[in-house]
């Protein structure tokens, strides 16, 4: 039977810049370009990195979208990290309010429920009144999920992000004598950077390969990787991070940045089969585990020495975390959210 068609407006950050955030909201957004039974209107949030009147205006702007955009809607949904949903999403609300329009938010990132720990008392009963009454909150992290969940009457439910796995290759490398290892992402000091680069000296007679991929930031330069088993290959395309990926045995990702979600490297990594080796820390033991890679504490260089050395050491181990981690990818399945998010989009236009 063919659902009636309802109209979606979508609001959120697109590319340019590319970003965590950017990248998956246009995902979704080209997607539902493609369902039959939902007809989207996008107001594009995104605005260059300056400060003072510039985001004045484009806040301005956005209003003036979303109370234009809103009698055509049937259903609202608000995609944001932590300084859109504390800035913009109450506007969202009394908007989708006064035109008594069902919403959505979906919240990026893995801060919103420290934030909301440690917020002023103002800024936490304007957040509670106005997104958490939101018709539905779709939250990155479980521990999310969990925080916010007796804070509201309004359903709270997981909404990972998701990778498009479909035809993607799966790793080619495990033929060759020498374990590759890889890093991609912002090549900062809390990723970890330092530490890859001390746990490669250490194993540095162990025949391994180790390469870096990535934009240069936060002080680090080519100068770290002089003199270390460590390559630094520059920066990669975001289309081309699957497939060299699939060149690698093991993605690197020993990350104790402020913020951490759910890195999309790692779901890029499943997509290929790669096992991985990251941290205790944020949102990434919730993805990884003792079927798809091995865990290590921050900032600890000898353990992640050793768990580096553990794979070298054993084909079988390699082997086994390299089916869970096929296997995981298909639990972050784009398509699969997309859909979800599609149904719920229906269900609440005949609430």
């Amino acid at each position: 039977m063919t659902r009636p068609q309802i109209n979606l407006l979508l609001i959120g950050a697109l590319p340019p810049p590319v970003g965590g955030t950017t990248v998956l909201f246009k995902q979704l957004v080209d997607d539902l370009k493609e369902s039959d039974d939902i007809c989207i209107r996008v107001i594009d949030v995104s605005r260059p990195n300056v400060a003072g009147l510039h985001n004045t205006l484009c806040a301005l702007r956005c209003l003036a979208l979303l109370l234009r955009q809103l009698p055509w809607a049937s259903v609202v949904s608000f995609h944001a990290s932590l300084t859109g949903a504390i800035t913009f999403g109450p506007i969202v609300h009394l908007a989708a309010r006064l035109f008594r329009r069902k919403w959505i938010f979906r919240g990026f990132g893995g801060d919103l429920d420290t934030w909301h720990r440690s917020a002023w008392p103002f800024a936490r009963i304007v957040f509670d009144r106005t997104v958490l009454r939101a018709d539905r909150l779709l939250l990155e992290r479980k521990a999310s999920v969990a925080y916010f969940t007796p804070q509201t009457s309004s359903p709270v439910e997981w909404y990972p992000n998701s990778r498009r796995r479909s035809g993607m290759p799966g790793s080619t490398a495990h033929s060759r004598t020498a374990l590759r290892f890889v890093f991609v992402g912002h090549v900062k000091p809390a990723k970890g950077i330092k530490e890859i680069v001390q746990a490669a000296q250490l194993l540095a007679t162990s025949g391994l390969v180790v390469d870096v991929y990535g934009p240069l930031q936060d002080g680090v330069d080519s100068s770290w990787f002089a003199d270390s088993p460590v390559t630094y290959r520059g920066p990669l395309a975001a289309h081309n991070v699957i497939p060299k990926l699939s060149e690698y045995d093991v993605l690197l990702m020993p990350s104790y940045a402020l913020i951490e979600g759910y890195p999309g490297v790692i779901l890029e990594a499943y997509c290929a089969g790669l096992p991985v080796i990251a941290t205790r820390w944020g949102g990434i033991p919730e993805i990884v585990d003792s079927e798809t890679g091995i865990l290590v504490e921050p900032r600890d260089v000898t353990g992640l020495a050793n768990a580096m050395q553990n794979l070298i050491d054993s084909d079988q181990l390699l082997a086994k975390l390299s089916r869970g981690a096929r296997s995981k990818a298909a639990e972050f399945e784009a398509d699969r959210w997309t859909q979800y998010f599609v149904n719920l989009c229906h269900q609440l236009s005949t609430v």
